[in-house]
């Protein structure tokens, strides 16, 4: 996989600072302990002092044995004053590892590489700047379920559905509960029904609450995202888009049906549904079009793997003129 080289840059900027961060915490427990008794200091000098005591078993003399045992002496008394310092520490009701250096990945040790290649952390790392990125393109403005009116649908009934208020209410207690318990892998949601009925509001709802959680999500249009990914395929922009797609935790596909009806982009998303099934990681679809009129436009290729979603039909009056009014 291949990412625009700022977004590395911006990754070892971020493993830097988490460096720095460590080093600050591990300093501010180091004195706190100080406080506690002088004897850590005293145990932490010798303890620091191990090195040079080898290096002078070394050099000093001749004989080969003799090295070797003061080596093991020095070994042994570097034992003890840790056995010590974890004594001391569980005495302050500390955990035993309180002065041990802090990792924030202790694969890679905040270095970034593992087995002479990139940690899994610094790949994270570099797809999350390039999924910021694409949510900034994508003007992505979260809001949150409090503000879905359940009571500005209508109470009506639809034959053979029900009351058209109820199905809100329903649909918005499933989104509020898959966001609550979001976790991969998932199941995708497929959003339908006619244009400002709340399909991007829930959407976006989800989003801010699995990003809260700490979860990788990306938001965009299929417009603008099939777009990127066609001009990157043909030479004519930078970037990796479809890698960052894939790989996102949550992906959320806004408006679909509303881009240029090509065999690319039709291609596109055939490809990010079947790959994001396979790695169980979930995708949320948002359309205008029935079912009837998704299969149509997309096939039964992709039709067969929507239905395999949840499908949440949305009805009612296009909620946004109704707010105006």
């Amino acid at each position: 996989m291949k990412f625009d080289v700022k977004y590395h840059i911006q990754a070892d900027n971020e493993l830097q600072k988490r460096r720095e961060a460590n080093a600050r915490e591990l300093d501010a427990r180091r004195r706190k302990v100080s406080t506690i008794s002088s004897e850590f200091d005293e145990l932490r000098a010798k303890l620091a002092s191990t090195g040079s005591k080898i290096a002078i078993a070394f050099l000093e003399g001749d004989d080969t044995e003799q090295k070797l045992t003061r080596i093991d002496e020095v070994r042994a008394e570097n034992v003890a004053i840790s056995a010590r310092i974890k004594e001391l520490l569980m005495k302050a009701k500390l955990p035993p590892d309180y002065l041990d250096t802090i990792y924030s990945c202790k694969t890679c040790q905040d270095t970034g590489v593992y087995d002479y290649s990139r940690c899994q952390c610094y790949i994270d790392t570099v797809r999350r700047f390039a999924g910021a990125d694409i949510n900034v393109s994508s003007s992505l403005m979260l809001t949150g379920f409090d503000t879905f009116k359940v009571d500005l649908y209508p109470d009506v009934e639809i034959e053979n559905r029900g009351n058209v208020r109820q199905i809100m209410a329903d649909i918005l207690r499933f989104c509020e509960n898959y966001a609550e318990e979001f976790h991969l892998p998932n199941r995708g949601i497929f959003l339908h029904g006619g244009t400002g009925l709340g399909k991007t509001h829930l959407s976006l709802a989800i989003a801010k609450k699995v990003i809260s959680n700490g979860f990788n999500v990306i938001y965009g249009s299929a417009p603008d995202l099939f777009r990127k990914a066609e001009q990157e395929h043909f030479g004519q922009r930078d970037g990796n888009t479809m890698d960052t797609l894939q790989s996102a935790e949550l992906l959320i596909l806004d408006d679909v049906g509303a881009e240029f009806d090509s065999r690319f982009y039709t291609s596109i998303f055939y490809n990010l549904l079947n790959t994001r099934m396979n790695l169980g990681r979930p995708l949320i679809i948002s359309t205008n079009l029935t079912i009837p009129e998704f299969t149509e436009r997309y096939g039964n290729r992709i039709t067969s793997r929507i239905l395999t979603m949840e499908i949440l039909q949305f009805y009612g009056e296009d909620i946004r003129l109704l707010q105006l009014t």
